[in-house]
């Protein structure tokens, strides 16, 4: 019997997990969820998932010393996911909590939702990529969020290089296509980054897990370049 890839799904104490795991099973890995900081900075493939506030999240994740971990597996090219709440936690910091500092992966801050429309967005919307995204296809997923980064942002998205857990002998260097959606005012909702020719982060505003087909194949589509077995 041939092992199935395992997926380590951090502990970051804010995040509902099950649907997550449901994914992993679809995608025919193993889940595991864990906050062992030895395990996420190397495991084979690794989500960040969260629904909650920001600055209880990353209390958890420095409190568990995950933020060295974040970093090192995404300066070293390993397939990293972030979702919903766990993609702003790679952005520097978020209004939701003034003074916390995120994983600072992400050279950016996340904002409010500049909108008359209620909030949080719950419910279907599209994503649309940019032109020259290699992984992400427009569509409609499901969001549930108040917060995300601002589309004004797009030019201005950079891999924080500089950052505790990184070397200057071992870092990758990314090239970032995304996708965005308007909800009153458009937001970046997807990211892509491209190192050593293969998509090794993928962030997503969105709830792929909760997307249906679409999420699933994408994320499908994402393990196939990065040489991850599945069968979606």
């Amino acid at each position: 019997m041939i092992e199935r890839p395992k997926l380590i799904i951090v502990e970051t104490g804010v995040a509902n997990l099950a649907s997550v795991r449901a994914l992993a099973e679809r995608l025919d890995l193993e889940p595991e969820v864990s906050g062992d900081p030895e395990l996420v900075a190397r495991a084979p493939v690794v989500i960040l998932p969260g629904v909650g506030a920001f600055g209880p999240a990353m209390e958890k994740l420095a409190g568990a010393k995950l933020v060295r971990a974040m970093r090192a597996r995404v300066s070293a090219g390993l397939p990293t996911a972030g979702i919903c709440l766990g993609m702003q936690l790679f952005f520097e910091e978020s209004e939701e909590s003034p003074g916390i500092r995120g994983l600072g992966i992400l050279k950016g801050k996340v904002t409010r939702l500049p909108t008359a429309l209620p909030l949080p967005q719950l419910g279907w919307n599209r994503i649309e990529p940019e032109k020259s995204a290699r992984l992400l296809e427009r569509g409609w997923v499901y969001f549930a969020n108040s917060y995300g980064v601002d589309a004004a942002n797009l030019a201005a998205l950079n891999y924080a290089e500089a950052g505790e857990g990184t070397t200057s002998q071992h870092q990758s260097r990314f090239e970032f296509f995304s996708a965005t959606t308007t909800y009153g005012a458009p937001f970046i909702s997807a990211i892509e980054g491209w190192s050593e020719n293969k998509p090794s982060l993928i962030l997503c505003q969105f709830h792929p897990e909760l997307s249906g087909r679409f999420g699933t194949e994408l994320f499908a589509r994402w393990l196939e370049l990065n040489s991850i077995r599945r069968e979606a």
